[in-house]
């Protein structure tokens, strides 16, 4: 398999961490004692607004991963076949030359 599968596969995964940021932001205003203050309408909104673009992401990486599973799979199985089709033209050869 080429570097260049396998680096797009290790950037995916980086991508992926941004739902562990995205979660990290949230704890801060959770946790951080500067914004114990806040009001709780104020703080309810915003949890709700940080957990769905976290669930947001979530669902578009798991689009994202599956349609590369497929490209993957497509990818091998071209491979597959190109070497088959080498094979067999390479066969092909080599009965000609036993032939003469």
């Amino acid at each position: 398999m080429s570097n260049s599968i396998f680096d797009l596969e290790q950037q995916m995964l980086e991508f992926a961490n941004i739902t562990d940021d995205i979660a990290m932001v949230t704890r801060h205003f959770i946790e951080d004692p500067r914004w114990e203050d806040m009001a709780p309408v104020l703080a309810d909104a915003l949890m709700n607004k940080y957990l769905s673009i976290k669930d947001l992401y979530e669902i578009k990486f798991e689009n994202m991963w599956h349609t590369f599973e497929e490209v993957c799979k497509e990818y091998h199985i071209a491979h597959k076949l190109a070497g088959l089709e080498r094979d067999e033209e390479l066969q092909r050869l080599f009965d000609e030359e036993e032939h003469y």
